[in-house]
């Protein structure tokens, strides 16, 4: 969209004491006519001062209405009150005598929604008004976004490129379409175009961070959500994304100012869960979790999150029944299946457990947690040959991970190989993640 700010310019000519604008009659005894002051020609030759700067100042004042309206609708969109935000967008396409770009911005709402029939009608209008208008063209390309038909789509932005190429906007949806495409060089390029002169613009930034997700690129991502939240610091899907992508209280605090834009938002209640539970908070995890499920019964990571946080606390039962159902609808969630193999060896299921734990293991992919735990698992079973190859597998895996080498030092100790077992510990010592690097310095005194 196009904003443009009308300003009066200064009339060098003015008279020091000018009459008020409003309008207002009066009789002019010298000359025998009545004159009204802001709109009445004061001679033959034309429209008098008085009436010139009446009329500049009614018409910026119903575009500074118009521009207040349309940026108050499009903050209600990004809040996600579609209703409210309609009012608005409705109100300022009367204000500004139903032009393309006012009519664009009305059928946001319906993009918005995620409804197709309701955004190719929103766009039959604009279309029956000014078919060749590069806005007309923008709305048909967002309605096939809607229905997730980037071809059609792709068609009717290169007939608005054609038809205005410096239009900013043309590149906002290039951008978007790219994006669905996964066409990131190109996405980048058309959200870097409207940057170019719009540096802080919302919906590039926005979009620009959505791209870095799939990328990925993470530590970019957050930075452009970052930008996007200058312009609508109450964004709830900035600060929701920009939230998972943080850590401790920070999170938290973009979280919940999330869920205080949109209260009913049970996947933005899971990833504040998530923040707590990653932040020792069990008890308001738990809370939270059961809270995005009431919104959302079948909210599957909901279910698998709920587990880990009671399987954490010791309710293994209820647990094992939440991360199952969790894993039923997201297979590959190694979260929950660390937990389901934790449930299993701590309630005696050895079999199981060592079951659970390789499966963890393959979801896991490049970190080695699932094998330590099911080689440590192993070793205190006594069943040091299973314990070795878990461990094995963890060191080749993670070489660098102090867990990992100090597990496959313990098994090798256990194991008789006391020589092997003093470079592993050694390694694990200048490796990287939690150790009780004391107590690994007390083995290895031991082994001397």
């Amino acid at each position: 969209m196009i904003s443009r700010t009308v300003r009066c310019a200064p009339n060098r000519f003015r008279p020091r004491s000018a009459p008020p604008a409003r309008v207002r009659a009066r009789f002019d005894w010298k000359t025998g006519l009545a004159a009204v002051i802001a709109g009445t020609a004061l001679n033959a030759g034309g429209a008098g001062w008085a009436g010139r700067e009446a009329a500049a100042v009614a018409h910026a004042e119903a575009a500074a209405d118009a521009a207040g309206l349309v940026a108050r609708g499009r903050g209600l969109l990004r809040a996600g009150q579609l209703k409210e935000a309609e009012v608005a967008l409705k109100q300022a396409a009367q204000q500004r005598g139903q032009t393309p770009e006012a009519l664009y911005d009305l059928a946001r709402v319906h993009f918005a929604s995620g409804d197709y029939e309701k955004a190719r009608n929103a766009c039959r209008p604009l279309v029956a008004k000014a078919p060749a208008n590069p806005f007309s063209n923008l709305c048909m390309a967002q309605a096939f976004l809607v229905w997730r038909r980037a071809a059609r789509a792709a068609e009717y932005v290169e007939k608005a490129r054609a038809a205005d190429p410096a239009l900013l906007e043309v590149y906002q949806v290039q951008g978007d379409l790219k994006r669905i495409e996964g066409d990131a060089a190109a996405g980048e390029a058309a959200y870097r175009k409207v940057l170019s002169q719009r540096p802080n613009d919302p919906d590039a930034q926005f979009g620009l961070g959505s791209l870095y997700l799939i990328k990925p690129d993470p530590e970019a991502a957050a930075k452009a959500f970052r930008a996007a939240l200058i312009e609508a610091p109450d964004w709830p899907e900035a600060l929701y994304e920009l939230g998972r992508l943080s850590s401790g209280d920070e999170a938290i605090q973009l979280l919940q100012r999330a869920l205080a834009a949109r209260p009913s938002w049970a996947e933005a209640r899971l990833a504040l869960g998530e923040a707590r539970l990653a932040n020792g908070d069990l008890a308001q995890a738990e809370r939270l979790f059961r809270e995005a499920l009431k919104l959302a019964p079948n909210l599957a990571l909901a279910h698998a999150r709920l587990g880990v946080a009671l399987e954490t606390q010791g309710d293994l039962g209820r647990a094992e029944v939440e991360l199952q159902r969790g894993l039923q609808g997201v297979p590959n969630d190694a979260d929950a299946a660390f937990a389901l193999a934790r449930v299993y060896a701590r309630t005696d299921r050895p079999e199981d457990a060592f079951e659970a734990f390789r499966n963890a293991a393959s979801r896991e992919r490049t970190g080695s947690r699932a094998l330590v735990a099911a080689g440590t698992y192993a070793l205190s079973l006594q069943r040091n040959t299973l314990a070795q190859a878990f461990l094995e597998k963890a060191v080749q895996r993670t070489p660098s991970w102090a867990p990992a080498q100090a597990g496959y030092a313990e098994v090798l100790w256990a194991r008789g190989d006391k020589d092997q077992a003093k470079v592993h510990y050694r390694l694990s010592l200048t490796a990287q993640g939690p150790l009780d690097r004391a107590d690994v310095q007390r083995r290895l005194d031991s082994l001397k």
